[in-house]
């Protein structure tokens, strides 16, 4: 359309909205360097309005579509990327006067989501600094910029991602926050149950004595709150699994009992539901309690453990590759082929029923590896 336009051919002149459909397209397609040329893209509309086309003008939405795209990378150079692209915007607002492009909640939101899932170590303290910043400009006047339950959420998932020691007390410091403006009435800031269970998930890397005590807390909570009539914080498979998690994750011998006790009892509350049941992560992670909390020399009870989970994982059909890795660490190789038929089993040696309802976790080319890391990180987006 442009080689046509430039050409003489008035009729094809590129509208604004033919510039946002196609960066729209390119920044979701998921393809490698779909950033890139989405931002390329959008350099091209900018540098025609300063031209003198003032009807194919950027805007907000467009930066905040590149700003997506750069953030599902998952890139420690796509999160300083996502900075300097802010600051673009927020140059081009002040400096120039295209008012068109002022940075908004979503703006500030994608940015800090390109840190949550950078993966660097600076990443939930950067995450948290630009949180801050949002409050610093929205107390300054600007009503387009403000933290959101979205905001929270998303630099609460960088803290539990990270594994630093101060994880769980970090996370749960801004869950306070939360409550806190929520019960004055600030309706956007209200926990939901991504929240609860990303400060779970935050307890259960951090490694913190009394982990899996704080994790069953604030399920408690959880289950207060929603039987009180909150709808946005019922329990689901994520939040029950989170906790288990933080039962095998326990670091300190001393928590070890209290942590077994716990990861069963909600083990049994789980598999009590009506509308939601265990899957494969469930049993691997009990089969993790096991096998690091559970005293080796003990080996009479890791086999009863094993056998009791195991069976219960076969009649559900959610033996996969990771429950046999975890079952092979909890029981002795003599009792793990008693359990499988042979040390070397691989899992689609094994009986359909037993993993119908499994997630396939076998190796994949690289293609698919790829499709599955954008898959996966758009669950942690939606999640």
């Amino acid at each position: 359309m442009e080689s046509e336009y430039e050409a003489g051919n008035a009729d094809l002149k590129p509208h604004v909205f033919a510039y946002n459909s196609v960066i729209n397209a390119v920044a979701k397609s998921g393809e490698q360097g779909a950033a890139e040329k989405a931002e390329e893209i959008l350099h091209s509309m900018l540098v025609k309005y300063r031209a003198g086309s003032q009807d194919i003008i950027p805007s907000t939405i467009n930066f905040n579509t590149v700003l997506d795209a750069y953030a599902k990378t998952c890139q420690t150079r796509a999160a300083e990327k996502a900075e300097e692209i802010l600051k673009w915007m927020d140059q081009l607002y002040r400096e120039e006067g295209i008012t068109e492009v002022k940075p908004d909640t979503i703006t500030f939101n994608a940015v800090i989501d390109a840190w949550a899932r950078s993966g660097d170590r600076r990443a939930p303290s950067r995450a948290e600094q630009i949180l801050n910043h949002m409050d610093e400009i929205h107390m300054s006047g600007n009503r387009d910029v403000k933290p959101d339950t979205y905001t929270f959420n998303t630099v609460i998932n960088a803290w539990a991602k990270s594994g630093d020691r101060n994880s769980a007390s970090r996370a749960e410091h801004i869950l306070s926050v939360m409550e806190e403006r929520y019960n004055n009435g600030d309706v956007k800031s209200k926990p939901n149950i991504r929240t609860y269970t990303s400060v779970i998930d935050a307890c259960a890397k951090s490694g913190e004595r009394g982990a899996a005590r704080r994790a069953e807390y604030i399920l408690q909570k959880i289950r207060m709150l929603y039987e009180a009539g909150d709808a946005d914080v019922q329990p689901n498979a994520h939040t029950y699994n989170a906790v288990i998690n933080a039962c095998a994750f326990s670091k300190h011998e001393e928590d070890f009992p209290e942590a077994i006790r716990i990861a069963f009892s909600v083990f049994e509350e789980f598999s009590s539901l009506p509308q939601m049941k265990p899957d494969a992560y469930t049993y691997a992670s009990l089969l993790s309690v096991c096998a690091n909390l559970l005293p080796h020399d003990d080996q009479p009870r890791r086999f009863a453990c094993a056998k009791l989970l195991f069976e219960s994982c076969v009649q559900t059909g959610h033996v996969n590759e990771f429950v046999l890795k975890k079952l092979k660490q909890t029981v002795t190789p003599k009792e793990y082929i008693f359990f499988v038929g042979s040390s070397g089993v691989d899992v689609e040696q094994l009986p359909t029923s037993w993993t119908r309802n499994a997630q396939n976790t076998k190796k994949t080319n690289s293609r698919d590896k790829n499709q599955s890391r954008q898959s996966s990180c758009r669950v942690k987006q939606k999640y």
